[in-house]
């Protein structure tokens, strides 16, 4: 027996002819009725009585197609639920997004991507840039934004936007009228660096070097909501990747750029050899859109 044997057992039974079953399947009758005389030897109980050429089916017959009908529904369950799949339009996507990301950008690359996906679920971890890369090479999230150079094997990453170094600050500062803001410029500006150990704020502190005097760092956080909320309440120049300090916008800040540019690239990396690439590139696709509108909005309200 085999799954071809009882869709022709099915088509018999329900068309009450092999000629009627076998135009439903698109087989010879000859074909319909090999297979029916297969079924019955394997199972070797008679099916069907045979008269003037019709195929009469028996009480075994009549209960077994209740149980391939049952079966059959069970299938066809299963694979509407793998169409379903295929189109990515079920389960769960479970993201993994730096802290940076989870205020604006993220609810909006989500909103973009879920009308495409209506039955789409979404798992949000959010982490440091390293810690979401371990969740991505262990597999635990099959998406994650990260910031570029990725150096680890098991990832793979598609390209999300560039982004330069600019400076936040309130649009009541006396730079904030500047259309870009030079190293020399910040001599004697209180600061508010993010982090202590990014390799971009090596650049910037050798930038920052050759202005001159040099500023006073005035606050650390790691936070670029919080660095940016200390420059729109006058506490200090916030130097942050343009992308995320646009999210702030609507806060009393300004950003303006760096003459000397200082580029950070994203990246949305996922697990080596992930199946789900397509829909890994659709996140790609919104993020990358949400991206660049974002900034273009920040450049036009600054």
């Amino acid at each position: 027996m085999d799954y071809r044997q009882l869709e022709v057992f099915r088509a018999v039974v329900d068309t009450g002819s092999a000629s009627a079953a076998a135009r439903l399947l698109g087989l010879s009758q000859p074909a319909v009725s090999r297979q029916i005389a297969q079924l019955e030897a394997g199972f070797d109980i008679d099916l069907f009585a045979r008269e003037r050429g019709r195929l009469l089916p028996t009480a075994h017959a009549l209960e077994l197609h209740r149980e391939v009908a049952h079966a059959f529904e069970g299938v066809d369950r299963v694979l509407n639920l793998v169409r379903k799949m295929r189109a990515n339009n079920t389960g769960m996507l479970r993201i993994a997004a730096p802290y940076s990301f989870c205020e604006v950008l993220l609810p909006r690359i989500i909103a973009r991507l879920a009308p495409q996906h209506a039955n789409l679920r979404y798992a949000v971890e959010l982490g440091s840039y390293e810690a979401i890369a371990a969740m991505i090479a262990k597999r635990e999230v099959d998406v994650g934004i990260l910031k570029e150079p990725v150096a680890h094997a098991g990832i793979s990453t598609l390209p999300l936007a560039e982004s330069s170094v600019a400076c936040a600050l309130s649009s009541s500062h006396r730079l904030g009228r500047a259309r870009i803001i030079r190293a020399r410029d910040l001599a004697g500006e209180p600061l508010v660096m993010l982090g202590r150990n990014a390799a971009w704020l090596q650049e910037v502190r050798a930038l920052l070097s050759h202005g001159g005097k040099m500023p006073t760092v005035r606050l650390e956080t790691h936070a670029v909501g919080a660095a940016c909320g200390f420059a729109a309440n006058g506490l200090g120049i916030a130097l942050v990747p343009e992308l995320l300090g646009a999210q702030f916008i609507s806060r009393g800040l300004v950003l303006r750029p760096l003459e000397t540019r200082i580029e950070q690239r994203f990246a949305v990396g996922y697990p080596k050899g992930l199946q789900r690439a397509g829909l890994v590139g659709k996140f790609t696709r919104a993020a990358a859109q949400v991206a660049q509108e974002l900034m273009r909005e920040a450049r036009r309200a600054s």
